[in-house]
């Protein structure tokens, strides 16, 4: 991969970014949107009055008015730690520029993002259990190496999105905001991982990235099919039929995994792997927050 991961445009675009993925359950404070109320200048709603409640929060207003006693509830903001999973598999190898290449630059442009709303965020390689136990951190340090090891990522080998998920999702973490970068064009599928992801109690976004190959294969008659990770072929006559078959088959795949990830309550992009890393980063942030 090259070495320069984003350019000083690029990052000039995000300097004033911030990664939002809705609520989070974390437990230090933070800048993040929490499901539990606590206190804060944001002011959110009001319940009836309970022994032992402080008469500070009291609304004293409404007692004039209503008679009744209500205390204050006030939004509570949590730290979000942002896990970046990213598939490194040989199938990411596929298209130019290459799905991983796309995805290692995103990774990127979301560490930067978390960095300058001082969120603590680390990059785990799917592919190798030692990156499950590395954990998050902040700093310009800790950016610059991301920088590094995403820049120098070189895929290979073969991936199980179920057992890597699963696997990750066992190691004790805070919950935060979790970020899966993949084709998503795995054999065994993607529901069992993702499942994990969500019982861990992680706010998780599926970014699916796929080259011009795999949404467009060329129709070139008699070929041999490769599976990049497992190297085992098999001849085929490509013709209209086939390539139409193909394309509602990765259609069905594609909308299948939208419709898990509406399921768990998680978002899901799709993203070609010419896309600008500015771009995508923006919306997965914006369509995240929601």
């Amino acid at each position: 991969m090259s070495n320069i991961l984003l350019t000083d445009a690029e990052l000039r675009a995000l300097a004033r970014a911030r990664v939002r993925l809705g609520q989070v359950r974390g437990t230090l404070p933070g800048l993040h949107p929490s499901p539990w109320s606590g206190l804060s200048l944001e002011f959110s709603d009001h319940r009836p009055y309970q022994p032992g409640d402080d008469y500070r929060l009291i609304d004293w207003t409404v007692y004039a008015r209503l008679r009744r006693l209500v205390t204050k509830v006030f939004a509570r903001e949590a730290e979000a730690p942002l896990y970046l999973l990213l598939d490194t598999s040989a199938s990411m190898a596929q298209g130019e520029p290459t799905k991983l290449h796309a995805a290692a630059r995103l990774a990127g442009a979301l560490a930067f993002m978390a960095h300058r709303s001082q969120d603590r965020f680390c990059v785990h390689r799917l592919e190798d259990p030692r990156d499950d136990h590395v954990t998050p951190r902040r700093g310009k340090g800790v950016l610059v190496q991301t920088f590094r090891v995403l820049s120098e990522i070189n895929p290979g080998g073969q991936l199980s999105l179920n057992r890597a998920l699963s696997r990750w999702a066992r190691v004790p973490r805070t919950p935060g905001a979790c970020v899966v970068l993949s084709d998503f064009l795995t054999p065994g599928g993607y529901a069992q991982g993702l499942h994990s992801l969500y019982n861990a109690r992680h706010r998780a976004a599926a970014v699916q990235v796929l080259a011009d190959v795999d949404l467009d294969p060329p129709r070139l008659g008699e070929v041999r099919l490769l599976d990049v990770e497992t190297r085992r072929g098999r001849p085929l006559v490509l013709g209209q039929s086939a390539w139409r078959a193909y394309q509602a088959a990765l259609s069905d795949w594609n909308q299948q995994l939208g419709s898990l990830c509406r399921e768990l309550g998680m978002e899901h992009f799709l993203f070609r792997a010419d896309v600008s890393p500015v771009e995508a980063a923006m919306t997965v942030s914006t369509r995240g927050g929601r």
